[in-house]
């Protein structure tokens, strides 16, 4: 595997050719703060670079897996959502200022701010950031509205019984397997309420985990969209509103029967307020996402993955109870 520092040296030389494509000078920036991921499925490096007159931006390059086509979907999904939101005060998607597709790399104003989950390890009373969350969630969805559709929870059922069958067969392995298919044995239980339920379709985030939402004092913004179709918004919902219980949610004001601490949910849709809190697709999808989350969480072995895997195991225990 090629060192991380030729990951560096590499996205500095895609900064250069980004930056004068976007009219900024160079060397005038400097490189402020990075993040990389390198491992078996991914690889790769977030930059922030600041300027001398005191703006900065932000270059990622995707150096595995390697999808020209998928990449360009992103960037489109990106653009898509920041030309919904363009005119939402508040609410934002940073702007692309410059893209090449054949790098899988694009440039993107920096947005100010910590992230959600960042804030919510700061503060003692999360519900502030759960409406505000919620709130841009709801924007982005409003905006990209198509309507309602009949949900049908057999797609997703029948996608965890066929993991199962692959664990079973050792073709997957995910700690836990035996707990991980009681679970799974269970999830169609929850289906009948969301049957035929004519849920909303909307544009799909994709990955709107809490370290993909920035807040600043008068604006959230939110980026890395996957590449998607439109969707039921309860899997946007689902994925935000786990991606906060397992990370920094109080597992011990989980009741048995719940998903997420009550008082964060409610707080949640108070921000959100296209569908109500008792929307039976999302309380089915938010069950779907633990699952789906035990199973990712188990690719990779950081001392981090096994403390979440502890967490989403507790979750599971009281969803499923």
């Amino acid at each position: 595997m090629p060192p991380v520092d030729d990951l560096k040296v590499q996205a500095f030389q895609i900064f250069e050719g980004l930056a004068a494509k976007a009219g900024i000078a160079p060397e005038t920036c400097t490189c402020g703060a990075e993040w990389i991921k390198d491992d078996s499925n991914q690889r790769q490096i977030v930059q922030r670079y600041d300027g001398r007159d005191g703006a900065s931006v932000v270059l990622k390059h995707v150096a595995r897996p390697w999808d020209t086509d998928r990449f360009t979907a992103m960037l489109a999904a990106h653009q898509a959502a920041c030309d919904a939101l363009d005119d939402v005060p508040g609410f934002s998607v940073p702007q692309i200022l410059a893209a090449e597709a054949g790098q899988q790399a694009y440039l993107m104003c920096f947005a100010k701010g910590d992230t959600f989950l960042d804030l919510c390890r700061q503060a003692e009373d999360h519900a502030p950031l759960l409406r505000r969350a919620g709130g841009w969630l709801a924007a982005f969805h409003g905006a990209t509205l198509q309507g309602t559709h009949p949900f049908q929870p057999r797609f997703m059922v029948n996608h965890l019984h066929r993991l199962v069958a692959r664990v079973e067969s050792g073709a997957r392995r995910i700690n836990g397997k035996q707990r991980f298919a009681a679970y799974v044995g269970r999830i169609a239980d929850y289906a009948p309420p969301a049957q035929g339920h004519a849920g909303q379709i909307a544009a799909k985030h994709g990955d709107l985990n809490g370290y993909n939402l920035v807040m600043a004092p008068d604006e959230t913004a939110a980026f890395d969209f996957s590449p998607t179709t439109p969707s039921p918004v309860g899997y946007d919902i689902a994925r935000l509103l786990q991606s906060y219980t397992q990370m920094v949610g109080d597992l011990d004001a989980l009741p048995k029967g719940h998903s997420v601490p009550p008082a964060a949910w409610d707080a949640f849709f108070e921000g959100y307020t296209l569908v109500p809190p008792d929307d039976p697709t999302v309380h089915f999808l938010t069950r779907v996402q633990i699952l789906t989350d035990w199973n990712r969480i188990q690719e990779h072995g950081s001392m981090a993955n096994v403390m979440r895997f502890e967490r989403i195991k507790k979750i599971a225990r009281q969803a499923f109870a």
